[in-house]
Order: structure tokens, then C-alpha cells, then sequence
């Protein structure tokens, strides 16, 4: 594409063999939505320095629009931005316009590093003080299906900050009272234009379905939002969404259908609620209590959280013994360690620390790999002061996996806690090679500026 013609620019400046080598050479680049890595100000600067010219508004003569992936690109209203409404139409239009995600063109333009960086996978604890949100929180928007990690490391899960980014601008326009259909709109104005988009349209369903729904997986019936199982009707068909009246009523596809009928089968999650009360609870199975543990620990019931899972693996502990097997997961029942996992979070959470800490072991005896479990439990042996088995605890985690940012933080808080500054800012160091953009990354450079003298 042949360079533009505009005002003086330091592109324009630069001999013409030099100009061509610049990777964004002739291009006319403009910006939507927030960026992860920079300021807009700072991306314009970049543009010039590679090559290109930088605009405010979407016009003909612009090539190149970049998404920034702090959010999605939506207006307070939940609509998509003027910019890539009309980027949009002009591809439409048969205009030369290429609509490229942030990681896209800092790749482009060869700053791989802050390209790594935006993109650098966060662990549920990380994300929890990345959002001011509780831990508990980001592991039910993994379990109902909002967020998905993008590996495990011996249970321990990491997640994309493009994904966590773009569920946290949901959440934030649907607190804000943004109708669903409004934000699903909008995004499907470009999905053809951006991968991700079909991702977030699911995570957007989930969001929309909130209580009005209950579905049937491959697993059985749930309420979609709480990761509740619920009472399964035998043959009956699937349950999809029953629509309020103000809901939206443009869904081109409709509600959902059974393949072996054209008629759509629906019921309210209230009424599939008074149907499971009626259910004899003798007759729940493990999976069942569990999930409905995790529910009432979302609600913050925490003593009916705690039955709930203590009756979960009850019902485990009987079948181990009937099949007179090692115990481990079967069947479709919930895997003992995460079981155990769970209610030591509920016991803590209803101030029951001595007890928590002993279903945290029982966890580990089940599974010695679980990471989150032996980095918890240094947690709470820290602050009850015992303090050598917290050290050992934190040790084993780092031992399991020494990539682990959570266990490399709380070891280096502790061992500041213990005066042993100088082996904490071995702790803090490694904490920053995986966490340099977090609430704790200027403490821990502080700690390391204090401990050496160096600003990192």
C-alpha cells in the first residue's frame, strides 16, 4: 500500500529506503478502546517511529485499526465504539482495512516483550487482587464456564488476561444495569472480524441467563450461573431459557429445541427450585452436594456450605467402602481433594481457621501435588504463628512448581515477617519475573530497592 500523503511526520522525515523497512510503512493506524500495554499517546508515538501515521477518527484513508484489550471496545451504554462500527462498514464497502487485536500489532512492530506481557497468564489468587474481587469469585467464573484457564499446573489454574479482561468489562456493563441484548449486539456487530468474539458471546449467554434458566449438560441439569445441580427429569427435553417479556425479542435463532421435537421445552429456574425441594436429599448424590455446597458458599451461607460438603463426602467415604477401593474419582463424583478444598475455604470463611487448615492436609493427603492447597494452608498456619510449618508449607508449593507466583509471594512476605530480609528479596525477585504489573509488583520492587539499593 502506497505511503499517505499528511503533515510532517518523523516518518516522513526518514530517507525513503529507510521508511520502506519499517514495518509499518504506508500505513494510516487508529486506535479503539482501552490499551493493555500503553497509553494511546504513547501507541502514537510508536506508530511514528515504525513507520506509519497515527489518527484519531476512521476514515477511508486509514489501513489499520487496533483493539485494545484492556476491554472490549464498548461505550458506557454497551455499545460498540463509533471507530469500529465504521471500520466495520467500511470492510463491509470493500475498503483495504484490517481490524488487528493490541497483541497483534505490538507483534507487528516488534515489541514482543509488552506483547508477553499483556498476555501473561494469571493465577485465581493474582486475578482476585488484579480485579479487588474475592478468590471465591474467580473460581465460581471458572466453574460455571466464564473463564477458562488456559493451562494447569498441578491443579493449579492460569488464565489469559485477554479472557479475564473482557469477562470483567461484561460483568462491569451488566452491574451498570446495560441491557444483555445491547452489549450481545454489539459484539456481534465484528464478530467476524476478531476470533475471540464467539468465546465471549458464550460467556455473555451465561451472564444473560443469570436465574431465568437451567440447562442440561453432558453431565445433567445445573443452573448455569451457580454450577448448581439440579433434579434431572429423566427424558425430558432439554431446558433452555425462558425469555422475560422485555428480554430480546430480535434473537434471530430462538430459544433452544429437542432434536427429537420442533418444540421448545422451557421452565423456570424457580419452579425447577420447588421440585428439587420435593425431592427426598436421602437420594442426592455426592456430585450433588458438592455443587450445592459451592452454591450456598457463593451466597455466603457458609454453615449450610459446610454440611453440604461434609454430606458430600460422606456419601463418598460409603461408596469407597462398598467398592473397598483406593478412593479416587468415579463415576462422575467430585474429586475428593477439590471436595475437601472447598470446605476448608468455607470453614475459614466462617472463622473456623484450626479447622480449615486440617481439611487443607486432607486435601493433599488425597492429592500431595494440589498447589493452591499447600500455599492456603502456609497462609493459614502464618497467621495463626506457627510459622516454621508455614514456611514448609510455602517451600513444598515453591518445590511442586517454583513458577507459582502466589506461593513465591506469600513465602517473601513471610520471611520479611521473620526478618530474614535478605532471603525475601531472592523471593520478591522471582515474584516479579512473573508478576510485574500486579498490586504487589511496586511493593515487591520496593522491598527490593530497600534490600539492595537497585530500582527495579
Amino acid at each position: 500500500m502506497p505511503a499517505k500523503s499528511g503533515p510532517t511526520s518523523a516518518s516522513s522525515r526518514r530517507p525513503a529506503h529507510l521508511q520502506s523497512s519499517l514495518p509499518l510503512s504506508g500505513e494510516c493506524v487508529a486506535f479503539t478502546g482501552t490499551l493493555a500495554s500503553m497509553t494511546h499517546r504513547q501507541a502514537a508515538e510508536f506508530v511514528e517511529q515504525y513507520g506509519g501515521r497515527c489518527v484519531q477518527s476512521v476514515s477511508r484513508v486509514v489501513s489499520m485499526l487496533v483493539v485494545g484489550e484492556e476491554g472490549w471496545p464498548l461505550e458506557d451504554d454497551g455499545r460498540a465504539s463509533q471507530k469500529l462500527l465504521a471500520a466495520s462498514q467500511l470492510i463491509a464497502d470493500g475498503a483495504e482495512l484490517r481490524i488487528v487485536t493490541e497483541s497483534d500489532w505490538l507483534h507487528l512492530i516488534g515489541l514482543n516483550e509488552q506483547r508477553d506481557e499483556i498476555r501473561r497468564a494469571h493465577t485465581p489468587a493474582m486475578l482476585s487482587r488484579l480485579l479487588n474481587v474475592p478468590v471465591s469469585l474467580i473460581r465460581r467464573w471458572e466453574r460455571i464456564g466464564l473463564i477458562r484457564p488456559v493451562r494447569r499446573v498441578c491443579r493449579l489454574p492460569y488464565f489469559d488476561y485477554r479472557e479475564v479482561s473482557a469477562a470483567r468489562s461484561l460483568v462491569r456493563l451488566i452491574d451498570q444495569g446495560v441491557r444483555p441484548a445491547t452489549i450481545e449486539a454489539s459484539l456481534s456487530r465484528f464478530s467476524h472480524d476478531l476470533d475471540r468474539t464467539e468465546r465471549t458471546l458464550s460467556q455473555l449467554n451465561l451472564l444473560v441467563q443469570d436465574n431465568q434458566v437451567i440447562v442440561r449438560d453432558q453431565h445433567g441439569v445445573m443452573n448455569p450461573r451457580t454450577g448448581q445441580r439440579l433434579l434431572d427429569f429423566g427424558d425430558a427435553p432439554d431446558l433452555t431459557i425462558r425469555r422475560e417479556p422485555d428480554a430480546d425479542v430480535a434473537a434471530s435463532n430462538g430459544p433452544a429445541r429437542n432434536e427429537e421435537s420442533d418444540t421448545p421445552a422451557t421452565i423456570s429456574f424457580a419452579e425447577a427450585s420447588l421440585r428439587l425441594r420435593d425431592r427426598n436429599m436421602e437420594e442426592w448424590t455426592a456430585d450433588e452436594w458438592f455443587h450445592e455446597g459451592c452454591r450456598l458458599a457463593d451466597e455466603s451461607e457458609f454453615e449450610s456450605a459446610i454440611n453440604a460438603f461434609r454430606n458430600s463426602l460422606s456419601i463418598l467415604g460409603t461408596e469407597w467402602s462398598a467398592r473397598r477401593h483406593a478412593p479416587h474419582p468415579v463415576d462422575g463424583n467430585p474429586d475428593p481433594a477439590d471436595v475437601n478444598f472447598h470446605l476448608a475455604d468455607a470453614l475459614y470463611r466462617s472463622g473456623k481457621t484450626d479447622a480449615a487448615i486440617e481439611r487443607y492436609h486432607s486435601a493433599i493427603e488425597f492429592a500431595p501435588d494440589y498447589i493452591e492447597a499447600w500455599t492456603q494452608m502456609g497462609c493459614l498456619l502464618s497467621e495463626t504463628g506457627a510459622v516454621e510449618a508455614a514456611e514448609e508449607a510455602f517451600q513444598t508449593a515453591i518445590a511442586i512448581h517454583s513458577a507459582n507466583p502466589d506461593a513465591l509471594l506469600h513465602y517473601a512476605q513471610l520471611l520479611d515477617e521473620m526478618g530474614r530480609s535478605e532471603e525475601a528479596c531472592e523471593y520478591w525477585r522471582e515474584y516479579l519475573s512473573h508478576d510485574s504489573r500486579g498490586p504487589w509488583a511496586e511493593h515487591a520492587r520496593r522491598r527490593l530497592q530497600e534490600g539492595s539499593g537497585i530500582f527495579l
